[in-house]
């Protein structure tokens, strides 16, 4: 009898997984404090919840005052998360970005993101601040959720993860393909806000790129486009990274 494994042999393993990929970045709390303090500073933004999925009263539009350096920011968090997931070629085109102030018993229900430009893209969710306490589970407290975040998708089978759900910290940057199904459970018992940034980010072909870029210029020329709502970046191809922003977030 030959034995091939002995008790507490341990082989080499590599583990493939197949379909959609999350990827969670924790960012610098100064950049966190940056974006708090000019929404805070911030005087009538447009409301943006005739766009979007949740059961939130305060949902706003903050595209316009994040600054440059904070757009890029984000931007490089894209390209990274292609290259993570071994896409790098696709073109990234910043689109809308949002705050939600998130109270007890409102909630987001389980829903995707969509873009008029392309078909393909990615979001994210950045929590800015969180309550101290999410309140009472009302039954199966060993598998809470008040206030957390969740993902659905894949195949639903007993060897399969179709769920991700997540107690979003203060500084967690997740982003995910527009088509992936997430939701924020509400929570309950405090007067604190639950604040998370939301960023939509287009994926474009090198056709699309230039085509929207022909379009800006036409835009800028005609003086249909504010050249300040422009933000000038280098497109970056294979196994190369964007131009580091001015602002270094630490």
């Amino acid at each position: 009898m030959v034995q091939y494994l002995k008790a507490g042999d341990e082989l080499d393993i590599t583990k493939f997984g197949l379909g959609t990929f999350i990827v969670k970045f924790e960012m610098p709390m100064n950049f966190i404090d940056d974006i708090n303090r000019i929404y805070d500073d911030a005087k009538e933004l447009p409301k943006h919840n005739q766009n979007l999925a949740g059961k939130i009263k305060d949902e706003l539009r903050v595209t316009e005052i994040l600054t440059n350096d904070m757009k890029d920011c984000f931007w490089t968090c894209f390209r990274q998360y292609l290259q993570v997931i071994g896409k790098p070629l696709w073109h990234c085109e910043l689109a809308g970005a949002w705050i939600n102030d998130m109270k007890a018993n409102e909630y987001n229900p389980f829903h995707y993101h969509q873009s008029t430009q392309s078909y393909l893209g990615l979001s994210s969710v950045l929590v800015l601040k969180r309550p101290s306490t999410y309140g009472v589970e009302y039954s199966r407290e060993e598998t809470p959720c008040n206030g957390w975040l969740e993902f659905s998708g894949g195949q639903q089978d007993p060897l399969s993860i179709p769920q991700l759900r997540q107690d979003a910290q203060v500084g967690s940057l997740y982003i995910f393909p527009y088509t992936l199904l997430h939701g924020v459970y509400p929570f309950n018992g405090t007067d604190e806000i639950r604040r998370t940034l939301s960023y939509n980010c287009d994926l474009l072909t090198e056709h699309q790129k230039d085509a929207t870029n022909a379009l800006t210029e036409k835009g800028l020329r005609e003086g249909k486009i504010d050249p300040k709502s422009v933000v000038k970046r280098q497109w970056v191809a294979e196994n190369k990274v964007s131009q580091a922003p001015q602002k270094q977030w630490k």
